[in-house]
């Protein structure tokens, strides 16, 4: 290869790194049931608790309670994306507390899509389209910076 060739390889691999480290997923698996609009029972099939059901919080987002008229339409709203688009969901899964006060996992849910090689990180989707909002908490995550859409 030429010298030229060798640079461009290297300055493309420097811009892919980030990307390719940017999303730790530490479990695949299957909603099972959705609480409210920001907690779901989650059923893990790859990797952090393989073979568990658990419940899952949302990272970083806030929605309505659900006996408000706003939290059954955000419950309804993460249903019909679910229902629509895939159960089967990946979690990156906060590093710091892992759970929350009342046991639930935290983490940040993404949905993929493998046809077009990205994933739809379902948190932000929930913020973008108003039936959430941001509630940022001490952990790894960064609301403010996600991106609706990520490479997988």
């Amino acid at each position: 290869m030429t010298r030229r060739m060798l640079f461009v390889l290297a300055m493309l691999s420097a811009l892919l790194l980030p990307v390719a480290s940017a999303y730790e997923f530490q479990a695949y698996g299957y909603v099972t049931k959705v609480v409210d609009g920001d907690t779901v029972w989650f059923h893990s099939y790859y990797g952090y608790k393989a073979g568990e059901t658990f419940k899952v919080r949302f990272a970083d987002i806030n929605t309505p309670e659900i006996y408000t008229d706003e939290g059954k339409e955000s419950k309804a709203a993460l249903e019909w994306l679910l229902d629509t688009y895939g159960r089967y969901v990946y979690l990156d899964v906060d590093d710091i507390y892992e759970t929350d006060r009342y046991g639930r996992v935290v983490a940040v849910v993404y949905l993929p899509f493998w046809y077009y090689g990205y994933a739809l990180n379902v948190n932000e989707w929930l913020v973008e389209s108003g039936y959430a909002s941001i509630w940022d908490h001490y952990n790894e995550f960064d609301p403010y910076s996600w991106s609706l859409w990520v490479p997988i």
